[in-house]
Formats: structure tokens, C-alpha cells, sequence
């Protein structure tokens, strides 16, 4: 039985919840708020003390709430499913950057050889970063493992099955530099070249 439309779809879902933070992907060069057109700079893999204010852009400092079901829409657009998300996503930019997933569920339905397919996966719990920057539109340093969980299952037919997570489990890996972003007043996009997440400043 075929299977790989479910299997694209889940990798989708997990691409769309790291911002691509656990894979080599193509980057995107957006600027940043603070410096229009420049170029993104290279940052440490792996910074031992806190970054300096310069490598901080201010625009996203403050706390940022995802559209969840914006973002499983566009990854499920990616693989010809269809896409809903619940849940929270909230991500803070501040001494330390925090992420936190609140029960957030991303959903891509498909169809495999005239059976109805749904990959889901489920994430909660939060990581946090010391050592982070957010400068000419990238964002890097390192964030350690956090208490996060994931559940990914595909249902087909009826029947539920435990689906692998790939390599990402939540915890964002910066040191890549494979993230990049663009922010202006309190909107926000972070990207990995395939799917955005869009963000709103809630505080």
C-alpha cells in the first residue's frame, strides 16, 4: 500500500513546527527590521555567554503568538492536503528566548489510493535559550533541550499508527543559522525557506 502521501504529509508537519531549525534547507535572505537590505552575517554555532544587545534585533523583542492554523494550512499546500491547526504557539524574545507549544495540534488530511488519510501531530511543552541572536534577519546560538513533548500518528482507514517525529522533537536546534526572519511593528514571519509562521506581538 502506498504510503508515501501520509509520510510527506507528516514530514510537512514537522517542518512547518521547527521552522527548520532540524534540517538543512534552503535559506531565505529577508531583511530585518533594523537593517533593510543588508545581508544576513554569520553567527556563532555555538555562543558560551549571552549575546551581546547589538546582536538583538528590538523589533522582536516581546512575546509573539503564532497562527497555528495559518501554518498548517501552508505546509498541508505543500503536499495537496488540506491543513488545520489548534492550539498555541507563543515564542518570547527578551534576556532569553522561550518557546511554547500549548497543546498544539497540526492536522493535514490526504488522500492515498482513494482512502482518507490524517496526519497529526501534537506538541507541548517549552525550551528556552540563553544564548541566542536575532540580527540581519537570521536567527541563531543555541537552545538546549527543554521539557517538550511530541506525538505524531497517521490514521488511515480507521487505524491509528504511531508516526516518527523525524528529527525533530520541539527543541529548536539555532546553531544551523537556518532560520530567518522579517518583522515590522507587531507583525512578524520566521521561515526556513519552505513554510512561514506567521506572528503576532501580544506583548
Amino acid at each position: 500500500m502506498k504510503t508515501s502521501g501520509p509520510l510527506a504529509a507528516l514530514v510537512l508537519a514537522a517542518v512547518l513546527a521547527t521552522a527548520a531549525c532540524t534540517a538543512e534547507t534552503p535559506g531565505t535572505t529577508p531583511t530585518s527590521s533594523g537593517a533593510p537590505g543588508a545581508a544576513p552575517s554569520a553567527v556563532s554555532a555555538a555562543p558560551t555567554v549571552a549575546a551581546a544587545a547589538g546582536d538583538r534585533d528590538g523589533c522582536l523583542t516581546g512575546k509573539w503568538k503564532a497562527d497555528v492554523d495559518a501554518m498548517a494550512k501552508a505546509a498541508a499546500r505543500l503536499g495537496g492536503g488540506e491543513g488545520t491547526g489548534s492550539g498555541s504557539i507563543t515564542l518570547e524574545f527578551a534576556d532569553q528566548m522561550t518557546i511554547a507549544y500549548d497543546h498544539a495540534v497540526i492536522m493535514i488530511k490526504s488522500t492515498v489510493s482513494g482512502s482518507d488519510v490524517v496526519a497529526k501531530m501534537t506538541i507541548s511543552g517549552s525550551a528556552t535559550s540563553t544564548s541566542y541572536t536575532t540580527k540581519n534577519g537570521k536567527i541563531g546560538g543555541v537552545m538546549p533541550g527543554g521539557k517538550i513533548t511530541t506525538k505524531a500518528v497517521m490514521t488511515m482507514n480507521g487505524v491509528e499508527t504511531p508516526m516518527p517525529a523525524g528529527t525533530f522533537d520541539g527543541n529548536l536546534d539555532l546553531s544551523k543559522n537556518t532560520v530567518s526572519y522579517t518583522c515590522s511593528g507587531n507583525k512578524a514571519e520566521l521561515s526556513n525557506g519552505y513554510v512561514t509562521w506567521p506572528l503576532t506581538k501580544v506583548s
